[in-house]
């Protein structure tokens, strides 16, 4: 098996698998939609397993046109042995589509205490129906449950869920 200090394995949130696999590592990353440009972060994450960055670059870059370059899109890349990779486009986290559909830049730094905005319940719907054909993991849930789960993080960001609520603000939400 491959040994590696667990502060490395946390810090580039890369997962081990087996010798007798082909797969080398598993990464998860998060990339502007259509945007991808090598950089020092994604040089520290795909540069010891081999991954041209310039192919996986162009090769994102391709798959999601679509996406506007101000959204931040989850990737989970998978780097084999040969130093050949595949990767699965994910979609926006939700605190991300929480927080354009509530019109705040942050969450509350307290979020059983204090109430950083409010989220309508048709949002929270219409987010589901775009994560849902977005993400692969979220294909075999039903709406009903993906709207549950994103209830959740509302009120852990501290968000109120409302049955109604005007149209939000528009606000730029800076990438990480």
């Amino acid at each position: 098996p491959f040994h590696e200090p667990a502060y490395l394995l946390l810090f580039f949130n890369i997962t081990y698998m087996s010798e007798g696999n082909a797969v080398k590592a598993i990464v998860k990353l998060t990339v502007a939609g259509g945007a991808a440009k090598p950089s020092p972060k994604m040089g520290q994450a795909l540069g010891p397993l081999g991954v041209n960055m310039m192919s996986f670059c162009k090769e994102f870059n391709d798959k999601t046109t679509h996406i506007r370059n101000d959204v931040p899109v989850r990737v989970r890349l998978t780097a084999y042995n040969d130093r050949t990779f595949s990767f699965i486009v994910k979609g926006p986290p939700t605190s991300w589509f929480l927080k354009k559909a509530a019109g705040v830049a942050k969450g509350a730094s307290q979020p059983k205490h204090e109430v950083a905005g409010k989220v309508g319940l048709k949002y929270l719907y219409e987010i589901a129906q775009v994560r849902k054909g977005m993400d692969p993991d979220l294909k075999q849930q039903t709406l009903q449950n993906i709207v549950k789960m994103m209830m959740g993080s509302a009120r852990s960001m501290g968000f109120e869920v409302v049955k109604d609520v005007d149209p939000p603000k528009v606000v730029q939400i800076p990438l990480k």
